[in-house]
């Protein structure tokens, strides 16, 4: 790795005044914009990338003449569950951002003002293993990683709830656990707030920004049009400018690639794409070169991928969207089939083949807008910000980011933002297709059971969308009365329900029509495995999203939907009181 060398600034004697270096940083800076726009306001380079980075290694040689470094320390936290390749590249990307852009570290061998705590929630003992090795590995190459894990969770967990016992809904019940092993898998949001209480006791200063992240994501970034990923953001650099110079308590980001949401609120607009190529590709000679190399319209809508869009205030407007093809070298409209029908049993591990999100620099990275969604595998808190837990842990529902974003947004206001720094996101596995581990999702010979997902999702977005209202009218600062609670809950429930009914119908029609092509007879494609792919995947639609399902009839069946609502009707309701009880254990 090239360093940057002092000489680099002559005009600096070593005994330069803070003042002086301050004076030459800001120049530095101003010429850091300067290469920021040419990097993305003209065709991508990569040598202007690297003039980049070069700049910012030379501004770690002018922090590192200051007699003190005032900038933020970032603690990493990653919540992982028995997923330690994606944990291994996760990692890989940290060191490799840290060794890019030097944050805190001129001399490139110990990055002093990051450092990680892994909170391993996992049950297979050869995962926590590795998980553990890795963490000594990552300390080795100069990035302090700390491991929690399941025996300190534990003993933590019972030291407070044993003073307030009010306290399991959030950080779960431990009963009289024989085994350890049995406190795993807990669920991505109780091992969030679990990690709060650990944070608590170890970061003591103000200084330090605390940075959630997902094992499945990387420091990086891709670009449309390439099938490369890029260090083209300094995102240390970044949140410190943000948070140094704007009084805000909690930042959230957002991811690039593979989509945020559950395959469940995706299988209509994919259908729609699969219907589109197929309906082209049939008219394609196979043995003819691959026609899928068109130039990608470049596309900026909010949540394209999603069925459910409108609900959000986005108009996707039915739109198809086309396949680009990912084979290199030359290769024909039948190979493109082939290597199209191996990634459609991805789609059912958060894949989206024709929806990928992709970076867009817009205004840059500075400017930040107010938030109402909290991305829970890319945001970043001061230790003050603790106090906001993720609510409603317990019921291990989705959207638990959205939910608590709409609770940020009446209390902190103005200080809880958006920033355009996403991270790259990677369902799966290359190796495999798929991910390592993913609750909810179930494969049995090629079956692939999003049930319990399903039901996840939608009491998901029953309780969000519920919550919005309620927050209107003031909830949490202002106590709700049950009954207003619940008839908000009843209507949205309602009128979620009648959606998904509406969009389950669309998925089943656009199987059929998918079915029906493909299988039309005097198709070049009427033999072998590239068929059998998509075959396989439409008997996944059918039975992810057949009537007689029991994911289905657990949100159209009035009296299954009612005990759900119970239960989030009791969660709201005890919500204050978690507030409460939480501020006091975490300030004991």
């Amino acid at each position: 790795m090239n360093s940057v060398p002092l000489h680099s600034f002559p005009h600096l004697a070593a005994s330069a005044s803070d003042q002086s270096i301050d004076e030459v940083i800001t120049r530095q800076k101003e010429d850091i914009k300067r290469l920021e726009q040419k990097l993305w306001n003209e065709p991508f380079l990569q040598k202007n990338l690297l003039a980049y980075q070069d700049a910012f290694k030379a501004l770690e040689k002018l922090y590192a003449l200051k007699r003190s470094d005032e900038r933020y320390n970032f603690k990493i936290i990653i919540p992982v569950a028995d997923r330690p390749q994606h944990l291994k590249q996760c990692l890989d990307s940290l060191l490799t951002l840290c060794r890019h852009y030097q944050y805190g570290s001129p001399d490139d061998s110990q990055f002093s003002k990051v450092s990680v705590l892994i909170a391993d929630d996992s049950h297979d003992e050869k995962n926590i293993e590795l998980h553990k090795n890795y963490c000594r590995e990552l300390t080795a190459a100069g990035i302090q990683t700390d491991y929690f894990g399941l025996d300190e969770q534990l003993a933590l967990v019972n030291h407070v709830t044993e003073k307030n016992r009010g306290l399991a809904e959030i950080i779960g019940k431990t009963g009289d656990l024989d085994n350890t092993a049995d406190f795993s898998h807990k669920g991505a949001s109780i091992m969030r707030n679990i990690s709060y209480l650990k944070l608590k006791q170890c970061v003591a200063d103000n200084n330090t920004l605390l940075y959630f992240i997902d094992s499945d994501q990387e420091f990086c970034i891709n670009r449309r049009g390439s099938d490369n990923h890029y260090y083209a953001i300094n995102y240390f650099y970044y949140l410190n400018e943000i948070f140094k110079t704007q009084d805000i308590s909690i930042l959230t980001g957002k991811v690039v690639g593979d989509p945020p949401v559950s395959p469940a609120v995706m299988a209509g607009n994919f259908q729609q794409d699969i219907e589109s190529f197929l309906k082209t590709i049939s008219l394609l000679p196979p043995d003819d070169n691959c026609r899928f190399h068109q130039d990608e319209t470049a596309r900026h809508d909010d949540a394209a991928y999603h069925d459910m869009a409108s609900l959000f205030g986005f108009d996707n407007q039915d739109l198809t969207f086309d396949y680009h093809c990912t084979l290199k070298n030359r290769h024909s409209n039948a190979d493109c089939f082939a290597d199209f029908s191996g990634k459609l049993a991805r789609f059912f591990y958060g894949e989206h083949p024709t929806r990928k999100t992709f970076f867009n620099y817009d205004t840059g990275f500075s400017d930040t807008t107010p938030a109402r969604t909290v991305y829970t595998g890319n945001y970043v808190i001061k230790p003050e910000a603790l106090n906001y837990f993720i609510p409603f842990a317990s019921l291990k529902l989705r959207m638990a980011g959205p939910v608590l974003g709409r609770i940020l947004k009446t209390r902190l206001q103005q200080r809880f933002v958006s920033a355009n720094l996403p991270m790259l996101h990677n369902r799966t596995i290359e190796q495999t297709g798929r991910s390592e581990f993913r609750p909810g999702v179930e494969n049995r010979n090629s079956r692939i059971d999003l049930g319990d997902e399903f039901i996840r999702q939608f009491y998901g977005d029953v309780m969000l969308f519920s919550m919005e209202q309620i927050t209107d009218k003031g909830f949490p600062g202002k106590a709700v009365d049950e009954e207003t609670i619940r008839h908000i809950l009843d209507t949205t429930y309602k009128s979620i329900r009648q959606s998904y009914i509406e969009k389950h119908n669309t998925i089943l029609q656009l199987k059929q029509r998918i079915d029906d092509r493909l299988n039309t007879q005097g198709n070049w494609w009427n033999h072998g495995a590239d068929l059998d792919n998509f075959n396989r995947f439409l008997e996944n639609i059918q039975l992810n999203f057949d009537d007689n399902t029991d994911a289905f009839q657990q949100i159209i069946s009035t009296p299954q939907a009612q005990q759900q609502l119970n239960r989030i009707n009791r969660a709201i309701l005890h919500y204050r009181q978690d507030f409460t009880g939480w501020k006091q254990a975490l300030n004991a």
